[in-house]
């Protein structure tokens, strides 16, 4: 492992990472909101942690060697985990020394909880925060959303930062992912223009529906991400709108779908787009999810009038499925099997390749054509079954991957489960917020539903959920390489 060559890297994202600050510095500068008593400014902190991001990278950069153009499969997973890690924590830094998480655990949960586009959230009124620290959270979700390193290799390739071992190791999707230009800058640069293309478009439509600029930035940057911070307490049921709640019904969808899917459409393969198999799920997963749910909350609720049933189910729906997290209505309260099932399509998500979370729908589709080649080969002992998807082979290594990454998921979801029962959380709290967070959806069941507050779990209990937000962006084989002593060795 070329350790140096790694924190090389790492020196360059931080340098990015100060760039980015100066966006909310002019936020705060902005808007002025006064200093906590005993605390710092918000514009205060942002140009101090700004400052200090700035000479840690330059210095990673300029004093240790660079040995990018050497990079294997095992630094590209190291530079990455260790990246987000170091962002993570240089981003929490806002937040502690203005004072609006006084406790570094809940600084670093609410950073990492944007860096990986989660949406849990320990703070509790969000309406009262500075709105320079209220933007820092959405813009975290945004960049996290695209990631931090292919931002890099789009604007960076000078630097040699573009390597096939980094795209690998952070765009969500992993091996199912394909590139749509030979070179990798150039793939990263298609996939960013599409994301702010959307991001506009969105801001657009959320000031034509009467929402201020300010929330309606905020609420694009965090809708294309698939992320669900809010400005709000009551998150988009702020807005008490049918049409605000199209809008983004209809982003959260555009976010859980690949970005590969939406350079097909600007270029007109339309064909394309609509006969992928990963697609043609993911919507009809949606539209089957909606149509249940509003048959639930219909027969649940009487009183409920069908349409106003609809636009709860088709939200809540759309936002748990695309791992958005935004919330109209508290799901807590609604019938038991629509609370079981929300759980489910937490764990399923969107397509890969997209800003959505969990273990994307191509690779469900993948374990279900292996268990039906499974039950054919009982039938046929001797016979030779291929799994395809749209009419290709899939390679043995990646069936495998696709099943020990399965397998790792549900392992450490039960094992989140039962750590935070021994620190007293109750079984449905600890069940949901495990899978929430290791999933990257954001809100749960219990004390972490609705808006999906954290402010109550145990000291060590964030710090498990810390990690599994951090593994869950980053599908887990990067954080447990970081575990295996021979990836360390020359």
């Amino acid at each position: 492992m070329n350790i140096l060559a790694i924190f090389n890297v790492v020196g360059v994202l931080l340098l990015l990472l100060s760039g980015l600050m100066v966006l909310p510095v002019g936020i705060a500068f902005y808007y002025d909101h006064p200093p906590l008593p005993g605390y710092m400014a918000d514009s205060q902190a942002f140009v101090l942690t700004l400052v200090v991001s700035f000479l840690i990278g330059l210095s990673l950069w300029k004093i240790l060697p660079s040995g990018v153009e050497k990079l294997r499969d095992r630094e590209g997973f190291a530079i990455v985990a260790l990246s987000w890690i170091f962002i993570a924590l240089a981003g929490a830094f806002p937040y502690y020394l203005s004072g609006n998480c006084p406790d570094f655990i809940d600084a670093f949960f609410e950073s990492m909880s944007g860096f990986t586009t989660t949406g849990a959230t320990i703070l509790t009124d969000i309406d009262s925060l500075p709105r320079g620290i209220l933007f820092w959270r959405n813009l975290t979700q945004w960049f996290g959303g695209m990631g931090i390193i292919l931002l890099s290799m789009a604007i960076f390739p000078a630097l040699g930062i573009g390597s096939t071992h980094l795209f690998k190791a952070e765009v969500p999707g992993g091996v199912t992912v394909e590139r749509m230009q030979p070179r990798l800058a150039e793939t990263a640069k298609i996939l960013w223009k599409t994301y702010v293309v959307l991001t506009v478009l969105e801001v657009i439509l959320l000031r034509l529906g009467g929402v201020d600029f300010f929330d309606a930035l905020c609420h694009s940057l965090s809708t294309v991400a698939t992320g669900g911070f809010s400005t709000h307490n009551a998150s988009i049921g702020y807005f008490n709108s049918a049409y605000v709640e199209s809008v983004s019904i209809l982003f959260m969808f555009l976010g859980g779908v690949s970005f590969i899917l939406h350079y097909q459409l600007v270029n007109g393969n339309f064909a394309v787009v609509f006969k992928n198999p990963e697609f043609r799920f993911y919507g009809t997963m949606i539209i089957v999810g909606v149509a249940l749910a509003t048959w639930g909350l219909a027969s649940f609720k009487p009183e409920l009038p069908l349409n106003e049933a609809f636009r709860k189910a088709a939200f809540n729906v759309v936002s748990i499925n695309t791992t958005s997290g935004f919330m109209t209505d508290d799901f807590n309260v609604w019938p038991d099997f629509l609370r079981i099932f929300m759980l489910v399509i937490m764990m399923v998500g969107g397509c890969s390749g997209s800003t959505s979370g969990s273990l994307k729908v191509v690779r469900f589709i993948i374990l279900f054509k292996i268990i039906r080649r499974e039950l054919k080969k009982l039938v046929h002992p001797r016979a030779i079954f291929h799994v395809k998807v749209a009419g290709k082979p899939v390679k043995p290594d990646d069936l495998t991957n696709v099943v020990a990454l399965t397998c790792f998921f549900m392992g450490f979801a039960a094992l989140g489960c039962i750590l935070l029962s021994l620190m007293g959380m109750d079984l449905t709290t600890s069940v949901s917020a495990s899978i929430a967070c290791l999933f990257n959806i954001g809100p749960g069941l219990g004390q972490v539903g609705a808006i999906g507050n954290y402010a109550d779990i145990p000291f060590m209990g964030k710090g498990i959920l810390i990690a599994f937000m951090l593994m869950g962006r980053l599908e887990i084989f990067g954080i447990m390489l970081l575990f295996l002593p021979m990836a360390w060795r020359k």
